[in-house]
This record gives structure tokens, sequence and C-alpha cells, in this order.
């Protein structure tokens, strides 16, 4: 059978149709050629708060076209258009909370994640400043090499900071910094008004100790005084709100 060359401004449906039936290469390019815009449209909108990411959410956009064309049914009466934007979208953002929020760690790492936390925290206090790898090693009787796995698996799979950037962009706000501004500029009020609406979802307590801490500025120690309880206590839940704060700004900028 000869397949007509294909053009772009053919109809987009007779051209879907062609390409499940026969796969030819020419009319895949042609498709492909007449959403690029689309793809493009969808991968700008993504990674507006994470451009370095938005060569990958092309890529996912165009493997994630080449399968919404062998899957659309023009029978249900959707335009292609609409179906493959939704779709492709939700690929996007399906990459995105991945990269962002999900590395396969080995369990094994996890279990010793939380141990390998508690005792940093104790050194931490313990000798007023943050523990070497020898230390934490030895601490817990483990090998350095072992103890450089957990930490590693920890980073990647769950650990936040204040001093974490909202974004990839070298000048981008951290939390810390977005709790304690006065910056009144239309982006920055936009993003603390996004932290405030966040900082609803957290507990009382962890409210107030990130308040003590980022916008009066006291000390971990201070606070611990203030509220009457451990240094301890303040760094877990220091860690637990930024940690929550972190996830609930990330899946509402996923959202937008």
């Amino acid at each position: 059978m000869t397949i007509p060359h294909p053009k772009v401004n053919e109809d987009a449906n007779e051209l879907i149709r062609l390409y499940q039936q026969n796969h030819d290469n020419d009319i895949a390019t042609v498709l492909i050629q007449k959403y690029e815009p689309m793809v493009k449209m969808a991968a700008g909108k993504i990674s507006r708060n994470r451009p370095d990411l938005y060569e990958d959410l092309m890529q996912v956009g165009n493997m994630a076209m080449i399968r919404l064309l062998q899957q659309f049914d023009p029978l249900l009466g959707v335009p292609f258009e609409a179906y493959a934007m939704k779709s492709m979208i939700g690929h996007m953002k399906n990459y995105l909370r991945d990269k962002s929020w999900y590395i396969q760690v080995p369990r094994r790492i996890k279990e010793k994640g939380a141990i390998v936390q508690q005792t940093i925290d104790e050194l931490t206090i313990r000798l007023e400043r943050s523990p070497s790898i020898d230390e934490i090693a030895g601490c817990l009787e483990l090998s350095v090499e072992e103890t450089v796995e957990v930490l590693a698996g920890r980073e990647c799979y769950h650990y936040v900071s204040l001093d974490t950037p909202l974004s990839q962009d070298e000048s981008a706000a951290t939390l810390g910094e977005l709790i304690s501004s006065d910056a009144n500029d239309y982006e920055s009020v936009e993003h603390k008004m996004d932290l405030l609406e966040a900082m609803k979802q957290l507990k009382q307590e962890e409210v107030k100790v990130l308040m003590l801490i980022f916008e009066q500025g006291l000390s971990q120690r201070t606070v611990a005084e203030e509220l009457g309880v451990s240094q301890m206590s303040v760094s877990r839940i220091q860690r637990r709100a930024t940690e929550k704060l972190k996830k609930i700004l990330t899946n509402h900028d996923l959202a937008r």
C-alpha cells in the first residue's frame, strides 16, 4: 500500500488515523511537528518554577505525544488538542513529582535514616557543632562507608532544610528568607502569601517554632528555653515543619 506524503495542514484526525493504521515515520514526524507548539506550551507552564527541567519535560512531552497519538479515539468526540494537552500535562506533572520527591532508596537505608538523624541531632547539641562522618559512624558503630550511604539515601529521600531554595534558580528565595522577608515586590508577595497559606496546615507548635527562629532570629537553644522543651525537640519540630512546607509548596506549584 502506498501512503501519500503527509502535509502539516492536512486534517489532524485523518493523519492520526493513518498513523494508527501504518505507524509511518513520515506521518509521525508531521504530527509531532504539528503539535510541537503545544508540547512547548505545556513544558513551559510546568517548568515555570523549575526552568532547569524544561528540556527534560520537552522529552517527556514528545514521548507522551507518540503514545497519545497511538491511543486517541476520534469517535469519542473530544478534540485531540484538548485530550492531548490534559494528558501531556499529567505526564509532565508525574515526572516532576518523581524527580522532586521519589528516588528509590533501599529499605535498609530508609530504616537507618531516622536513627542517623537522631544521632546527628544529639551530637550537634552535645558538640555544639555539626558532627563529622567519623563521629556519626563511631556513635552508631557503623563503617564510614555505610554511614555515607545512609546519609546519601536520607538526603535523596526526604530531608529538607529552610536553606533549601523554593526553585532551582540561583537567586531563588528560601523558606527561611520568605518567612522573615519584608519584600513587597509582586513575586515575593505572591510567594509569601503561598507560604502563609501553607503554614495554616502546620500544627501550632510548628508555626511557633518557625516564627521564633526565622522571624525573630532566636537560636534553637533560646526557643527551647522559651517553650520549656529540649533543644532536640525544637530541632525535630523545625525539621518536620520545613518538610511539610516544602511538600505543600511543591504540590501547590505543580497544581498551578
